[in-house]
């Protein structure tokens, strides 16, 4: 958590710390804070970001930008069109390529990258959270 007395040194602080992202313009932007980001869409060269609570924001980079961003992190481009935080998944089923996500949403995995999405779980299986459907 953030804590700032000088309201003028909110944006810079905000901008410098790592756990949260500037969707927009700098002077008309809405940060977000990249644990509540459930996946994100690609949409030509746009991004639908979809959050927890149900709502989306647009964004206008491509999804790529955001794997590069989140390259460090807890995120898996799954698909040409998505790329999911991994720390919201609750199950993968390998056999259907599908990725099932908090709130109930079913996600496709590309055949291209089914294989590696299985050794990631498989390398991470003791700390993870979800489940592999057999």
């Amino acid at each position: 958590m953030i804590v700032i007395k000088d309201k003028k040194n909110i944006k810079k602080a905000l901008q410098n710390n790592e756990n949260y992202l500037l969707v927009g313009t700098k002077n008309q932007g809405e940060y977000l804070k990249k644990s509540q980001i459930l996946y994100m869409e690609a949409s030509e060269c746009y991004s639908w970001i979809y959050l927890i609570d149900g709502s989306k924001v647009i964004s206008c980079k491509a999804i790529g930008y955001y794997q590069e961003l989140f390259l460090d992190m807890n995120f898996s481009r799954i698909h040409r069109s998505y790329l999911i935080n991994l720390s919201h998944l609750k199950l993968y089923e390998p056999r259907y390529r599908l990725v099932h996500l908090k709130g109930d949403i079913v996600l496709p995995v590309s055949h291209r990258k089914n294989r590696a999405i299985s050794k990631m779980i498989h390398n991470q299986k003791s700390n993870t959270p979800f489940k592999m459907a057999v």
